[in-house]
């Protein structure tokens, strides 16, 4: 198939490099220095485009690209705000999108291993959660986009849990293990007991670390998903853009979970 790549940086590069080994043909390469080729013939020829820029210029290049009836694979975050007036454009102009916080296959199973968790545990008022995401210290938004979804998550299974909390940013250092149990505490806040703290760290280059934590006075139930590249996320990218291909509408990553599993 062909695919236009929106945004050319280490991810659009890791997309790039994963599409032609599945044998597909990369028709348009769209960075802030030639955004003018979303008008090209080259562009509207893609079966599906994947876009990974900025909360900023996301919404525009979603709407632009379904002007050209191209699918639309969208990685990026942070424009939730504008989520109803992107996805009406799309609808209009008779294009498709699947738009997610994480295009992982692993980060997607996790996430239904947590809401399953969340569900269970209901009924169970002396565990309460929390969460810790690590990224790259230039990832502008937080928590994660990854973080909200799973946080959302626990709050549609769990009668408890009603909404979560920004625990704040942390840098760390070179020589400080993100890893480390201490990191993994709950953060040091007050909170209500219906509330999810969700503390983000930023350390040097990590693709990714998400961990929920169910702590009890007696013991403590601990869950995790830590990329060791961009390579997931770009494969999942590649996957999605082939599942969408031809379709119309908006799409989620459960629906194409759904037929994965």
């Amino acid at each position: 198939m062909k695919i236009a790549l929106i945004g050319y940086g280490k991810m659009g590069h890791a997309i790039e490099r994963i599409a032609r080994e599945r044998g597909h043909e990369i028709v348009s390469i769209i960075d802030a220095d030639n955004t003018a080729d979303l008008d090209s013939e080259a562009f509207a020829s893609a079966d599906a485009a994947i876009e990974f820029t900025t909360p900023t210029t996301a919404p525009a290049n979603v709407m632009k690209a379904a002007s050209k009836g191209v699918a639309v694979v969208c990685g990026s975050t942070g424009w939730g705000a504008r989520k109803e007036e992107v996805e009406k454009s799309v609808v209009n102009a008779g294009a498709a999108l699947l738009a997610s916080s994480n295009f992982s296959i692993g980060v997607n199973i996790f996430n239904i291993i947590n809401r399953r968790l969340a569900k269970l545990m209901s009924h169970l008022p002396q565990y309460t959660p929390h969460m810790v995401e690590v990224h790259h210290v230039h990832k502008l938004d937080h928590p994660s986009g990854t973080a909200i979804t799973l946080a959302e998550g626990i709050i549609s299974e769990n009668s408890r849990i009603s909404s979560w909390v920004d625990a704040g940013k942390e840098l760390l250092d070179d020589s400080d293990d993100p890893r480390s149990e201490q990191h993994r505490k709950a953060p040091d806040m007050a909170t209500t007991p219906d509330q999810l703290p969700i503390k983000s760290l930023r350390s040097g280059e990590v693709p990714g670390i998400h961990t929920i934590v169910w702590d009890s006075p007696v013991d403590s139930i601990t869950i995790t998903h830590d990329a060791k590249s961009r390579d997931g996320f770009a494969l999942g990218a590649v996957m999605a853009a082939e599942w969408i291909a031809g379709k119309k509408g908006i799409f989620t990553i459960d629906q194409m979970m759904e037929e994965l599993l």
